[in-house]
């Protein structure tokens, strides 16, 4: 027969305490007891319900994102062999923790540059970077340009090969 925590965590028959419970900061004031700590409530408090319950799955017909239309794949820099997904409306590609395309290459800056698909038509643009951005090896930095499959564009010191779908 399993052995459960007071919070329900399957454990090994030779635990005393929850590693789960432990690890999330689940206590109880009784010694040996575990259970959930909670704050004290006051009138003022008000308790966020997240968007959907995170022990249910969700269904699909719930998650609304945009389509996946093309992807990047990084040929040379700190990711290399890493891949992205772009996605129908507006990518941001960046450092910034934030950024739809994260890239960790400390030339490129933190908004670095877009690319958008509307009517089947890729286009990169050039966010005012420091470093700027070039496509298939030009020597000039680009302002704004279409994107075409099998495209390389270059950031900082990442290369990226770009396919549309």
């Amino acid at each position: 027969m399993p052995k459960f925590c007071t919070n329900g965590h399957q454990m090994e028959d030779v635990w005393t305490d929850c590693p789960y419970c432990a690890r999330t900061g689940f206590r109880s004031s009784l010694p040996g007891v575990l259970g959930k700590t909670r704050p004290e409530m006051t009138a003022t408090l008000v308790e966020e319900k997240p968007a959907f319950d995170p022990r249910k799955t969700v269904p699909l017909s719930v998650i609304k994102r945009a389509p996946v239309v093309g992807w990047l794949v990084v040929a040379e820099g700190p990711q290399k062999g890493e891949d992205f997904r772009l996605r129908e409306g507006k990518n941001a590609l960046g450092s910034a923790e934030g950024s739809d395309i994260t890239l960790r290459d400390p030339a490129i800056s933190s908004k670095h540059a877009s690319i958008s698909y509307r009517e089947g038509k890729f286009t990169i643009t050039d966010l005012d970077s420091t470093n700027g951005t070039y496509l298939n090896d030009q020597a000039e930095p680009l302002a704004r340009s279409d994107l075409r499959d099998n495209d390389v564009i270059r950031i900082g010191e990442t290369r990226l090969k770009f396919k549309c779908l």
